[in-house]
């Protein structure tokens, strides 16, 4: 792999390292914005889940860009579920956003470390 190519996947990794410890502080903050309902606890509990996988991001573990790319999915996929069923607001928009930023980067990362070894 060119040391450009390096470069440019490191970044990539930040940036969704950075979405994911963003989306991570959002989700809990739910918590003092809405009334504590199941849907409400529940985007918390995946608040601490992304945020712990943004600080894995940051490091070099491939596991990291694995559960980057597995729980967002269900993360946006509940999330969809939620602001159309439950109690759509603008952090439930916020957060599928960053999902579908996140997702593609840790996908496209797994892809190209397979095809460089």
């Amino acid at each position: 792999m060119s040391k450009t190519v390096t470069i440019y996947l490191k970044h990539l990794r930040k940036f969704a390292a950075t979405l994911m410890l963003i989306s991570g502080v959002t989700h809990i903050l739910q918590l003092f914005v809405y009334p504590a309902e199941f849907h409400v606890l529940g985007a918390a509990a995946f608040g601490v889940v992304y945020f712990i996988i943004g600080i894995l991001l940051l490091g070099y573990s491939r596991t990291a860009l694995w559960l980057g790319a597995i729980l967002p999915s269900i993360g946006g996929v509940l999330g969809i579920y939620r602001f159309i069923f439950l109690h759509p607001n603008p952090f439930t928009v916020f957060h599928v956003a960053i999902d579908l930023v996140v997702i593609p980067i840790c996908i496209y990362n797994l892809i190209r470390k397979k095809r460089s070894s």
